[in-house]
């Protein structure tokens, strides 16, 4: 065991409701580089606890003095908005992840494969079916098989009118990039459209080959003897 912290008790609570029943605690909350041992009951609690406080308390629980952790201010949350929000509410930060901006979180903690209980399913085997180019399939099909021409002339308009409202070349570019899989058509009737696009085609086309990986780590591949997601054990490793 090595030491790397301790636990004082230095007060009692003085007010219940504020010191005790405010409290969220969860063993999903670790730092960084402390891993959860395999047991089904810790993993499943690891993630039901924090769905609990959220009813409980609300979804800004890490506002609440008791919760509230060390740097507060620069806490790294995804949570945006929600009742009793009374802090920047992340500013003018994006509300999705990952994005081409800013990161509020460490990408080298941010999903890190371990091992995990036979009879759950770990991300690394979500990987196989992902990063593929036939993650398109059913969108090509829809395309080239079930629309109409006109369908598809009213998509690229659709399409390309809210695109139009995009400030940003490199986003325009990545998002074609996704479109131009399932078909060339279909991005080359959008680009079309646009108010001077301020990048070539042949841009979008070099994207493509390679947009199906994005935001795929090669680490999550599983590898020979791994399990599918939602196959159960071979073998029980928890008896009742």
């Amino acid at each position: 065991m090595k030491e790397f912290g301790r636990l004082v008790l230095n007060k009692n609570p003085e007010n219940f409701h504020r010191d005790v029943e405010q409290a969220a605690f969860s063993p999903g909350s670790m730092v960084p580089g402390i891993e959860d041992s395999p047991d089904p009951l810790l993993q499943f609690r690891m993630f039901f606890y924090r769905d609990a406080q959220y009813h409980r308390i609300g979804v800004n629980l890490h506002q609440i003095p008791v919760n509230c952790p060390f740097m507060a201010k620069s806490y790294a949350s995804l949570n945006f908005d929600g009742q009793m929000r009374v802090d920047a509410n992340h500013a003018g930060n994006k509300q999705y992840a990952p994005n081409s901006f800013a990161h509020k979180f460490r990408p080298d903690v941010a999903e890190a494969p371990y091992q995990v209980s036979d009879n759950i399913a770990s991300r690394v085997s979500h990987y196989w079916h992902e990063g593929k180019k036939n993650d398109y399939d059913q969108a090509k099909d829809l395309w080239k098989k079930v629309m109409s021409e006109q369908e598809k002339k009213n998509t690229c308009y659709n399409t390309a009118k809210g695109l139009r409202r995009v400030k940003f070349p490199e986003i325009q570019s990545k998002y074609l990039a996704q479109v131009y899989n399932i078909s060339e058509d279909y991005a080359q009737g959008i680009y079309d459209l646009l108010d001077q696009p301020q990048f070539e085609f042949s841009k979008v086309k070099e994207l493509a080959e390679t947009a199906q990986e994005w935001y795929k780590e090669p680490k999550f591949r599983p590898g020979p003897g791994s399990k599918l997601a939602g196959y159960p054990p071979s073998s029980a490793v928890y008896q009742a």
